[in-house]
């Protein structure tokens, strides 16, 4: 598999359940800048989301995840 476009730093999956039951996973890559927290990250991805779909105002948080986004190759000899 090959990746030609540029990904940031950590790669994130927020899973959000509007007052209506309707459900809205967003995923992709940040790189955020220093000082900016996991819980900076949650509120900025809410926010995005609310403004893509306005239907989530208001909902509840199903999953969030936020890891590197880095696979460790242990092992592996250079």
């Amino acid at each position: 598999m090959q990746n030609s476009t540029e990904q940031g730093s950590h790669m994130y999956v927020l899973t959000l359940q509007s007052q209506h039951k309707s459900v809205c996973t967003l995923s992709g890559t940040y790189t955020p800048p220093p000082g900016v927290t996991r819980f900076d990250i949650l509120t900025q991805l809410r926010t995005d989301a609310v403004r893509q779909y306005p239907s989530m105002e208001g909902g509840i948080v199903l999953y969030f995840a936020l890891e590197t986004n880095h696979m460790a190759h242990e092992g592996v000899a250079s």
